[in-house]
């Protein structure tokens, strides 16, 4: 993991024990040639992750899951591993009623993109209180064709 480009994300109970259950555990064995995880990838497993990766989810699910009332923890990543986070993410996945693939679409992507996106959305907000030439032309072809 490298220091510099170092992102935090702010996981809920569900999200944290939705990661936990959707990876597995990276190893890599010197007498073996390549990557594997420990369960198999499947039903169990979407994705095989670095140790440290689970070591920093399973610190998130510890805190979210005590008796202490912590309702979030902070999972900080870096871009890698975002993008392999990013893989276990689908939309329609729900988890204890919460819909933790959308959400954590929307703040792996926030986290990734975070500049461009307030760029983008303050472009678009401008757009939006313009009236640009495109709009005019159609409003005025509706009329002239009515």
């Amino acid at each position: 993991m490298s220091e510099l480009n170092m992102k935090s994300i702010v996981l809920t109970r569900a999200e944290a024990l939705f990661l936990d259950d959707t990876l597995t555990v990276m190893t890599d064995r010197e007498t073996m040639s390549g990557i594997a995880g420990i369960r198999p990838l499947g039903a169990s497993a979407m994705m095989a992750a670095p140790p440290d990766l689970i070591d920093r989810i399973g610190m998130a699910v510890l805190l979210t899951t005590s008796t202490n009332a912590i309702s979030e923890a902070v999972l900080v990543v870096d871009d890698q591993e975002l993008y392999l986070l990013r893989e276990c993410a689908q939309s329609s996945i729900k988890f204890d009623d919460e819909p933790v693939g959308f959400n954590l679409k929307r703040k792996i992507y926030l986290a990734l993109l975070e500049d461009s996106y307030t760029d983008s959305l303050q472009f678009a907000k401008l757009m939006v209180d313009m009236e640009t030439d495109s709009t005019v032309a159609r409003q005025q072809a509706r009329e002239n064709f009515t």
